[in-house]
């Protein structure tokens, strides 16, 4: 009866005890950890940020329009014009399968690949040519356009910023842009995506 009493006790007190989060090794660096979206309609346009980790870049922006320019050009024609926290850039849409054309933007890696010596992959070959090691994660970067774009979509902790977006549509010479002011949206600040 006395071990049962003395297993109870240390099972109590190891309750009492601050738990350090557990995490597992060795995940890509693409690996989400939560999944939440945000999401704002301003005029002819829906924009959808998806987070799947924070701290850090795991985020991706779309951004679609519905507007009247897709009645008269093709989707593939129309260019959309974004600016986010003061980084701007004019970007073609392609047809989307909601009614809409739409620009996908990605923040972080992606496309994550574990490098070994026997893989035949061109992302690995490049890797080991450019003097990488065995076992390390690869992946595809952010664009240019996107670097720039989400320059100050995060904080230096990793965090997001609040993301102000301005809006317009634009094909052939033609505007859609809320008379020469842009279309606004604005998608909350986070820390933490659960």
């Amino acid at each position: 009866m006395k071990l049962s009493q003395t297993f109870l006790a240390a099972l109590a007190l190891s309750l009492l005890l601050p738990v350090s989060s557990a995490r597992a090794s060795d995940y890509p660096p693409d690996y989400p950890i939560c999944s939440v979206y945000d999401s704002a309609t301003t005029g002819p346009f829906e924009v959808i940020r998806h987070t799947r980790r924070l701290p850090g870049r795991l985020a991706t922006l779309t951004v679609s329009y519905r507007g009247y320019l897709r009645g008269l050009y093709p989707d593939n024609q129309i260019s959309i014009y974004i600016q986010l926290n003061g980084r701007q850039q004019t970007l073609s849409a392609s047809a989307g399968t909601n009614n809409d054309a739409y620009v996908f933007l990605n923040a972080g890696p992606r496309a994550c690949i574990k490098c070994m010596q026997y893989q035949n992959l061109p992302q690995c070959t490049e890797h080991f040519a450019n003097g990488g090691q065995d076992g390390v994660w690869v992946c595809q970067q952010p664009t240019a356009v996107e670097n720039d774009l989400f320059f100050y979509a995060f904080n230096s902790n990793g965090n997001q910023n609040a993301w102000d977006i301005s809006l317009a549509a634009t094909s052939h010479g033609q505007w859609d842009s809320n008379l020469g002011n842009n279309y606004f949206a604005q998608l909350p600040a986070r820390s933490s995506c659960w």
